[in-house]
């Protein structure tokens, strides 16, 4: 089928190449829509239970908490997690694009000041001048960084930030919430990270994940800890601690299907970076460069400006014409000209080929 008849035959079936919410397969649409059981029920604890493991599995052995909430909810968490653990020093930031801004706000509500280091968007973090900067922490301080920048398509060396902190008994926290199914994890030696069900896990949008050392959480004081986002409590019960609907954990579950078998883990990891490589290539031959180098990019997301002359607006309009839903509308996009494609969920190479045939009028298109 030529591009355009592609096209034509999508008229009624927009492809979503949002990050969020993202396009769900049919084993995970169906659970979402399964009758309601009721969050006490038996049947209801022992899936709960068996998510939570499951989830541990998939970053090699920490404890999940889940919570009722988006991503920013469990960095809410983890924020007042840190405020309620004792130890010396500041705190350390890392902020390279807009959800590391977010981060510092986010503790700063906690009563939190940080050092903060910055770098400019589409830049990774820069790993002498966050090794220079935990020689000046003392042992027992933290610091906290977003592994996969959404806002830029960076995904910056989480492991080499475990690698530089560990050996000066700094906590690393991380946000993983655009980086959890969508690369490999390893959070063994990570104090506190922040998850969620939609993103590259690929099911519906609402449970907050945080996965933690439940030994080291009972040693918080969490007297001034909202009820709501306590860490130490949410990991000591089991089953959920207030109400919590079926649907999305039994989409969740449907979800986690495809990492359950490391060749089920490694073949979904090893599709996302295909399918990005794949997106970076056709923005390149199309006049529009990602952000991030191809060395700093994660497999999931390209953040790119449009041609010149164009808002983001407009682009993503375009888009919407051809049957593709972009992100732009975010201020964060906006405010700086920028649009993303995401492939996350259960997005194919074959679905993007259509839109790369219609980009290549390029700027001829009217704005």
């Amino acid at each position: 089928m030529s591009g355009t008849a592609a096209l034509h035959s999508r008229a009624h079936a927009e492809v979503c190449l949002l990050p969020g919410p993202v396009t769900l397969s049919a084993s995970v649409n169906a659970a979402l829509q399964r009758p309601p059981l009721y969050h006490r029920a038996p049947e209801f604890v022992a899936l709960f239970e068996d998510v939570r493991a499951r989830l541990g599995a998939l970053v090699n052995g920490r404890d999940a908490a889940l919570f009722l909430g988006s991503g920013t909810l469990a960095n809410d968490v983890v924020a007042a997690t840190l405020a309620a653990t004792a130890g010396p020093g500041r705190g350390l930031i890392l902020d390279n694009g807009a959800f590391g801004e977010r981060l510092v706000a986010q503790v700063a509500r906690f009563g939190l000041s940080p050092r903060v280091l910055s770098w400019p968007w589409g830049r990774a973090w820069d790993l002498s001048e966050i090794e220079a900067a935990l020689d000046q922490e003392p042992p027992g301080s933290w610091i906290w960084g977003v592994h996969h920048e959404s806002s830029t398509g960076v995904l910056n060396d989480l492991p080499a930030l475990v690698r530089l902190a560990r050996p000066r008994g700094v906590r690393v926290c991380a946000d993983c919430v655009s980086s959890l199914g969508a690369v490999s994890l390893d959070l063994r030696d990570v104090y506190l990270a922040s998850g969620t069900s939609s993103k590259a896990l690929a099911s519906g949008s609402g449970i907050a994940m945080v996965f933690a050392d439940p030994e080291e959480m009972r040693q918080l004081d969490t007297a001034r800890v909202p009820g709501y986002l306590d860490l130490a409590a949410t990991l000591a019960c089991e089953g959920p601690r207030f109400t919590f609907p079926s649907g999305l954990l039994y989409g969740l579950a449907a979800a986690l299907a495809d990492y359950d078998a490391p060749e089920r883990a490694a073949a979904r990891y090893r599709h996302y970076d295909e399918v990005g490589r794949y997106v970076r290539r056709q923005l390149q031959s199309v006049g529009l460069a990602p952000l991030a180098s191809e060395r700093d990019a994660c497999p999931t997301l390209n953040t790119f400006a449009p041609w010149a002359g164009w808002t983001s607006a407009a682009f993503v309009e375009l888009c919407r014409s051809s049957g593709y839903l972009v992100a732009g509308q975010s201020t964060y996009l906006s405010d700086r000209r920028l649009v993303q494609i995401a492939t996350m969920g259960a997005v194919t190479h074959d679905e993007c080929v259509a839109l790369f045939e219609f980009l290549r009028e390029g700027p001829r298109h009217s704005v």
